[in-house]
């Protein structure tokens, strides 16, 4: 069921404001900020992360009280749903799924240029 745009506006400002609660993550998915669209219960946007680049769509759920998020590739195919997210784990969960590698650190090295020695 649609909700009216207010109360899906009232829904995203509350997953950004979740965001706000680490800004350097949730800006290391490269967020491209005009692509930020209020949908039904949620919020969706597109990343430039190092293991995902497409749109992230993050859902609440309201009668659990949790999260859901979908990775969608930039030609529009649902790559991975997770479902039954804890509002404290909302951004670990994405930043998992966008940008985290097991070689972060490495990866970050090269992509800005850093030399470490």
């Amino acid at each position: 069921m649609d909700r009216d745009f207010d109360y899906n506006l009232k829904i995203a400002e509350y997953i950004f404001d979740i965001f706000k609660s680490n800004l350097p993550v949730v800006w290391s998915w490269g967020i491209n900020p005009g692509s930020i669209q209020v949908i039904d219960l949620g919020v969706k946007f597109h990343v430039q992360g190092f293991k995902h680049k497409g749109i992230v769509q993050v859902v609440y759920n309201e009668g659990e009280d949790l999260f859901e998020v979908s990775l969608i590739s930039e030609n529009d195919k649902t790559v991975k749903t997770i479902e039954h997210i804890f509002l404290g784990d909302l951004i670990s969960v994405i930043d998992d799924a966008v940008e985290k590698t097991d070689n972060y650190s490495e990866r970050i090295c090269q992509e800005y240029g850093i030399v470490t020695g």
